[in-house]
């Protein structure tokens, strides 16, 4: 008894020193690395060279911030490049639901519960986008040529099969009746891609972000026909109708997010915490979510961690129902 007692007096000391690191909180010491999983010019392309942008001219870090683009597999590459920097807090990459999705069909070798969720930034409702000089003057056009023949428009679906893209393609089709499976989805590597596609005349349709296509619709160069939101959009897009104005009964929230590889230390995810939650309040970062018509929705680790444990289960029901998975 009075020997146990010796123990614990003499070790209490101890177990209440701390590291210089843990006493003042990690912060990074090299070069922060934004890794994106797609080619450069699209929607989430932007996100990451934003998110550079406002932590350098804001000072919120002590190191200098670069943006390494992985396309491949559909985000596979990029995953598979994070992860191999575990618990390094100097490494986090700008995602999307294809996270979770790749995860569902098989198509990434990492799981979406082997990163770190770090933020949730915004919500961003999937479009489907025409040329200017398309005959597909609105959704309605859309949908005839569909129900005529699935196979007779190649539409644009960043960044593979199962994406959330293409998962939004087949909701607006399976809506009007139409069977997804045999439609024709065409892989790009980004929405700045599909854009390239679809003014070359390559592609008939794309399905995307409003932001990636938001500079060409200004320009009078592409024509959006119908919205995957519950509500119509702001801005550019204040007078096109949602699909569920239009009869067909489709939303889908393509989110962008930050994570960084598996092992992130609590310290770490305090520090991500903060600076992404600094961001998110900036004047600059306001300024482009009305820019890109991109809607507030900031979530911490935390609350990320809930939303894609939650989005899992949604988009595996979405995938069994549309025949994309057994």
């Amino acid at each position: 008894m009075i020997r146990n007692l010796w123990i614990a007096v003499v070790l209490a000391p101890a177990l209440l020193v701390q590291t210089p690191a843990e006493a003042q909180g990690w912060k990074p010491e090299k070069p922060i690395e934004i890794v994106v999983p797609t080619t450069p010019g699209g929607g989430i392309d932007r996100t990451a060279r934003l998110l550079q942008k406002i932590i350098q001219e804001e000072k919120l870090a002590p190191v200098a911030v670069t943006v390494n683009n992985k396309p491949g597999g559909g985000g596979a590459l990029s995953l598979v490049y994070l992860n191999q920097h575990p618990a390094d807090g100097h490494m986090v990459a700008i995602n999307s639901p294809n996270l979770i999705a790749n995860d569902i069909n098989g198509r990434s070798p990492v799981k979406f519960r082997e990163v770190t969720p770090l933020a949730n930034l915004f919500s961003e409702y999937t479009v489907v986008a025409v040329r200017a000089d398309s005959p597909l003057k609105r959704g309605q056009d859309f949908i005839d040529r569909l129900r005529k023949d699935p196979q007779s428009l190649a539409v644009s679906t960043p960044t593979t099969l199962g994406s959330v893209n293409h998962m939004s393609f087949a909701l607006v089709a399976k809506a009007a009746g139409i069977d997804p499976r045999k439609l024709k989805a065409v892989v790009v590597g980004s929405g700045g891609d599909a854009v390239t596609a679809l003014l070359g005349g390559h592609i008939d349709a794309h399905t995307g972000t409003p932001s990636s296509v938001v500079r060409m619709v200004q320009a009078g160069q592409i024509r959006v026909i119908g919205v995957l939101a519950p509500k119509r959009l702001s801005g550019p897009y204040a007078d096109t109708p949602t699909w569920s104005e239009q009869g067909f009964k489709a939303v889908m929230d393509t989110w962008r997010g930050v994570i960084g590889p598996r092992g992130m230390t609590p310290a770490q995810i305090a520090w991500w915490d903060g600076v992404l939650a600094k961001v998110v309040a900036t004047p600059a970062w306001k300024e482009a979510l009305e820019q890109n018509t991109w809607e507030a929705n900031y979530l911490n680790s935390a609350q990320t961690r809930k939303q894609f444990d939650d989005e899992h289960a949604e988009y595996r029901a979405i995938l069994l129902e549309l025949g994309m998975i057994k």
